[in-house]
């Protein structure tokens, strides 16, 4: 399978999770801060082997990428967090960069349970001179039907 043809699916797939639960950005004065988080059956087999994903129905992916506020370019950042459950469990993230044409993603996978919801605290670094900014935001997750 060609480039193209991974970058034209994954991108789809973004989009399309973006466009099921709406768009989520965190705005500041210098960064728009895009962010979702969805189930991995939505990413073709094929993308899903390309970037090392597990296609799941208990599997998602949060996705997160940054875009200059003004010029709209894709930026690189130094992304990191955790997740926490309602039961007080906490796991870290491992965010994996994506660079495609034109996008850079970064992508963490995570395991759930049916209607689990998960409390998100990111720390977003575009700028290593700069504090981190922070992102924290709230999901509930459900099985994928087959």
């Amino acid at each position: 399978m060609s480039i193209f043809v991974r970058f034209f699916s994954l991108c789809f797939a973004l989009l399309l999770s973006l466009n099921l639960y709406a768009e989520q950005k965190l705005e500041t004065p210098d960064y728009d801060i895009h962010y979702n988080a969805f189930n991995t059956m939505m990413v073709t087999p094929e993308v899903a082997q390309t970037y090392n994903f597990t296609r799941a129905r208990n599997r998602a992916l949060l996705n997160v990428s940054v875009l200059d506020a003004t010029s709209k370019q894709p930026l690189m950042a130094h992304v990191k967090g955790q997740r926490k459950n309602l039961v007080g469990q906490i796991y870290d993230l491992e965010f994996q960069q994506i660079v495609e044409q034109g996008a850079i993603y970064y992508i963490a996978e995570l395991r759930f349970s049916e209607a689990e919801m998960w409390r998100f605290d990111v720390q977003v670094q575009p700028d290593p001179h700069k504090p981190a900014i922070p992102l924290k935001f709230s999901q509930k997750f459900y099985l994928e039907q087959q």
